[in-house]
């Protein structure tokens, strides 16, 4: 029996303390929190976790310095001081960057005033940070060659922060984390609505794998399911006082544009920031803000062409980027917050909307509704959310558990130091741009000693399983035990982000890419990479060989 399917057979087994819905950031940490303040909590999801909006972030975590023109100064506040803590709690996932900012003569602020701006914005975060710099013309093309300097007045470099992995594998990590402290959480798994029955809530649930119905028993019910928790709410009947807007924001992942390790910057066409971030050996740019009404969209041309004009208007590249070289795309939307009555925020400029969060709370009941919020502000939400439902009289016994950050910096250091030991950084293949033991801690922190162990015992799990990526044979055995793979997306796209910077047919054709799924997936291995790939795969050679028995 698979952790998935066991999960599922215990949580129609008891009365939970807590039913989280929606499996995002903010169902994530909502769980994570909850579970290591000693609560009993229940977490699903009808898709898989981070399987929606919070797979289809920028990848950073930032303080909203764009808040200020708008006059939000206590977010920017809040969510600077947020930043700070995860670069301090995740000191291997969420790093320092510089963001480089070219502005064009014209502007509507020279740059001299933006300047003095981000040195407001650096106050505001305590210093935390490197200082600002101001950048002259003659300095933006010495030291960044790539940009385009023809139409420029200047610019100027600030801090803020990325995560170094994808933002879903940040969101898993604290699900992971969750399930360390007792958390029953499955993915895949749809409410189909809930009922109050006494002091009760009575949740009917389906899993979309089987098909299966069955309830799970909470005495509180957290509505944490992003764009779809006014969807939620209709369906137990709760009425609140905010609901969301959406705006559309796509990502193009295209070939590396530039070395630096930098963040460059710019005012789009409509006004908008403009990113071009880096994402190892490639290079994420982006992104648009579309006012839609529903949760579902895609990448039309005119996004693709959007994109693609701003950033070949705005650098020196070789030859201006085509659609030929897009090697993947992210869309999603971002749930912005409004007050259902109120109409300040409905006439306010659109692209002015910030990514606040606010929770709706129904007192009598024991529901919460989680709106809007980002990556950001993770951990404020999960302790936002303790504090409620502590309120409601739920019994936290451990209520100053730190639940969040990597481990005691003593147990890495433990893990380091078996990993010289061992010699774990020879393995490194050599196209890899960081040491193997830091990226094994990176993903996995304290998980990382069981693959150490396998490495020792078999010198072989330390080879790369799929070739063109940088995943060992051991890491995929932990994925199938321990991180709850149903679909060959679940693994390409969020707990790795293999498909975002490997095109798509060298992942459908890659050597080794079957002996993954087999380890994955057992006797459905073909099925999964036929669903993913709408194709069956072409056997070669290569590809032809029977897994090895550590892989059966």
């Amino acid at each position: 029996m698979t952790l998935r399917e066991s999960n599922i057979d215990k949580l129609g087994q008891r009365t939970f303390d807590v039913l989280v819905v929606g499996g995002g950031i903010n169902g994530a940490v909502s769980a994570a929190a909850l579970s290591g303040k000693g609560a009993s909590v229940a977490l699903i999801d009808q898709r898989d976790f981070a399987g929606f909006t919070s797979q289809q972030s920028s990848n950073l975590a930032w303080g909203g310095i764009k808040y200020l023109e708008s006059a939000d100064y206590g977010l920017v506040r809040k969510l600077c001081l947020s930043r700070n803590e995860l670069i301090r709690s995740y000191p291997t996932r969420v790093k320092e960057i510089r963001f480089f900012a070219t502005i064009d003569r014209g502007f509507r602020f020279s740059p001299f005033f933006l300047w003095l701006g981000t040195w407001v914005y650096w106050l505001f975060g305590n210093g935390f940070t490197k200082p600002p710099r101001f950048l002259t013309k003659a300095r933006i093309q010495r030291e960044e060659p790539v940009v385009g300097t023809a139409k420029a007045a200047g610019g100027f470099e600030y801090s803020d922060a990325y995560l170094h992995d994808n933002d879903s594998r940040f969101v898993f990590q604290f699900v992971r984390s969750a399930m360390n402290r007792g958390c029953i959480a499955a993915n895949y798994v749809e409410s189909l609505g809930a009922r109050r029955e006494r002091d009760l809530w009575i949740t009917r649930v389906r899993d979309t794998e089987t098909g299966r119905t069955f309830e799970v028993r909470s005495r509180a019910l957290i509505n944490a399911a992003g764009p779809f928790v006014d969807d939620h709410n209709q369906l137990t009947h709760e009425e609140t006082e905010h609901q969301h807007l959406f705006s559309k924001g796509i990502h193009l992942i295209v070939p590396q544009i530039t070395p630096h390790r930098r963040i460059l910057t710019f005012f789009a066409d409509d006004g908008r920031l403009f990113f071009v971030i880096p994402m190892g050996v490639r290079t994420c740019i982006g992104t648009t803000d579309t006012r839609v009404d529903s949760p579902y969209t895609e990448v039309t041309e005119e996004d693709r062409s959007f994109v693609l004009d701003n950033v070949n208007e705005r650098l020196n590249l070789d030859k201006p980027l085509t659609k030929a070289d897009i090697i993947a795309e992210r869309c999603g939307v971002r749930p912005l917050v409004v007050r259902r009555q109120a109409s300040s925020e409905s006439g306010r400029d659109w692209m002015q909307l910030s990514r606040k969060h606010e929770i709706d709370v129904d007192r009598a009941n024991r529901h919460l509704s989680i709106y809007g919020g980002k990556l950001t502000d993770c951990v404020n939400v999960g302790n936002e959310v303790s504090q409620y439902i502590a309120a409601f009289g739920i019994d936290l016994p451990y209520a100053d558990y730190r639940w969040y950050g990597e481990p005691h910096r003593s147990v890495y250091d433990e893990y380091m130091h078996q990993a010289k030991l061992m010699s774990l950084d020879g393995y490194t293949s050599p196209d890899s741009i960081e040491p193997l033991s830091s990226r094994l801690w990176r993903r996995y922190d304290q998980q990382a000693f069981e693959l150490l162990d396998q490495i020792r015992e078999d010198p072989s799990q330390a080879e790369v399983l799929i070739k063109g990526t940088d995943y060992l044979r051991c890491e995929i055995q932990l994925a199938r035990r321990r991180e709850m793979i149903v679909k060959l997306e679940d693994f390409l796209r969020r707990r790795s982000k293999i498909a975002l910077v490997v095109p798509r047919d060298t992942i459908a054709n890659a050597e080794g890419l079957m002996d993954a799924c087999r380890i994955l997936f057992g006797d459905q291995a073909e099925a999964r990479y036929e669903e993913y790939f709408g194709a069956p795969l072409k056997v070669t050679p290569a590809q032809s060989h029977q897994p090895d028995q550590a892989a059966a």
